[in-house]
């Protein structure tokens, strides 16, 4: 049991590092005063839900020079699925000079939330408490309660 406990704590603790790790790389794009194309983001967000990656989002946004980034953040399950991710967002961006921030997470237990077989065309809306936004609020919340600060009062996480 104890041990258990340790591996639970250093599971969230590399967790909230990674989390810390990806505001920070966040706010040092911000400080070269990008601009976010909320627009892009939703709509490649959107996209990449729509091709299995729930559980993951995009930020597109430009500098004033014209340099053009993307941050993909989230979880994925594996490690194809990270790369899965990569792909689907540079095939719909369809623009190479784009600088990709790849902060998603590998963490294996992202599977078992899957709430929607594949192929059964039926996405749960985003107040069912299997859609994308709900189960990211509870891994999240998962995250926070094994070490980490508490989570936002209110609100989606997702855009």
């Amino acid at each position: 049991m104890r041990q258990r406990q340790m591996h639970l704590t250093a599971r969230a603790t590399a967790a909230v590092s990674a989390i810390i790790m990806m505001v920070a790389t966040c706010a040092v794009a911000r400080a070269d005063n990008y601009v976010i194309d909320q627009g892009a983001s939703d709509a490649l967000t959107r996209y990449l839900h729509l091709n299995s990656l729930p559980m993951v989002t995009a930020q597109f946004s430009t500098s004033p020079g014209g340099i053009k980034q993307l941050i993909l953040t989230g979880f994925v399950a594996t490690q194809f699925g990270r790369r899965d991710a990569e792909r689907i967002a540079t095939a719909y961006l369809n623009d190479p000079s784009v600088n990709m921030v790849d902060q998603i997470l590998v963490d294996p237990h992202v599977e078992d939330m899957r709430s929607v077989s594949p192929g059964s065309g039926s996405a749960p809306d985003s107040d069912s408490p299997n859609s994308p936004d709900q189960l990211w609020n509870k891994t999240m919340q998962g995250i926070y309660r094994n070490g980490a600060q508490s989570p936002p009062a209110s609100g989606s996480m997702l855009p």
